[in-house]
Order: structure tokens, then sequence, then C-alpha cells
């Protein structure tokens, strides 16, 4: 119970975004695994960063429960601000990444010429496009958690 007291703002928005995160790596490999227009259609550099937002995020929040004074304190301290800065970056990384890929994919379900309209938009089709925009949604919530929360403390300063 002392370990829930210790906790700030900071540590809290920080452990769901990376519980968000870790959503987002696992609605893309359902998106990518399923049925529908991008089905194995891999994009291994958004779960590169996917993955390197998850190991920051993580980081941080481990980095949040050691208590060190001294120099070895600001040196954790340091490395845990560095990382709460990368996590957001690498998360708008494999946004980009993945809306740079699956954009050409939704103008096709999305926006084709009437003639092709009704086969294109599939009930398959389509609930890959959702998939696929239920990521990108997921990673820019997370982008947007990690830049708020790399505005707070990790530790309270009664420790």
């Amino acid at each position: 119970m002392n370990m829930m007291k210790r906790q700030t703002a900071g540590s809290w928005i920080t452990f769901i975004t990376l519980v968000l995160a870790v959503a987002s790596l696992i609605v893309y490999n359902v998106n990518v695994n399923g049925e529908g227009y991008f089905q194995n259609s891999t994009v291994p550099q958004a779960v590169t960063y996917m993955i390197l937002t998850v190991a920051l995020l993580a980081a941080v929040v481990i980095l949040a429960q050691i208590n060190i004074k001294g120099i070895g304190g600001t040196v954790l301290e340091l490395i845990a601000g560095a990382a709460k800065i990368a996590a957001p970056a690498a998360a708008v990384a494999a946004v980009m990444t993945l809306v740079s890929s699956r954009i050409e994919g939704f103008a096709f379900i999305y926006m084709s010429n009437e003639e092709v309209l009704h086969e294109v938009q599939t009930a398959a089709n389509l609930s890959s496009a959702h998939g696929a925009i239920a990521n990108i949604v997921i990673l820019v919530v997370v982008a947007v958690c990690g830049m708020t929360a790399a505005f707070f403390r990790l530790r309270k300063d009664s420790e």
C-alpha cells in the first residue's frame, strides 16, 4: 500500500500510457493476422517504433520506483527524463509510418469509384480498415498521453 501512496500523477499517466502502448501492439497484430485488405501486410518499422515506445515507457515506470539519493539518483532521473521524451517521439514515428503505409489501402477501400465500390467494401476489408484506424488512434492517444506525462514528476519530493 505504501508503494501506491508514493505514486504521482506522472507515474499513473505513464503507466496508463504503457498499457495503451501494449494495446496498440495487440491491435496491430490482430489487424495484420485478421481477414481483409491489410492481412499479412506488415510494417516492420512501425512495429519497431511501437516496441521501442513500450520499452521506454516500461523503463520510465521502473525508474520511477527506484529511490536512490545522490549522483546515482540524478543520473536515473536524467535517464527517465530522456525516456519520457523519447517514448512519445517513437509513438509519433509509429503513427506516421502506419499512416503512410496504410493510406493507399484506405483510399482504395473508402474512395473507389461507384462501379467497384460494392466489390471493394466487403465486410472483411471494412473490418481490416477499421482495425488499422483503431491502431492509429490508439497510437495517437499514446503519443498525447506520453507528452502529457512528460510534464509531471515521477516521484514525490518528500521521499
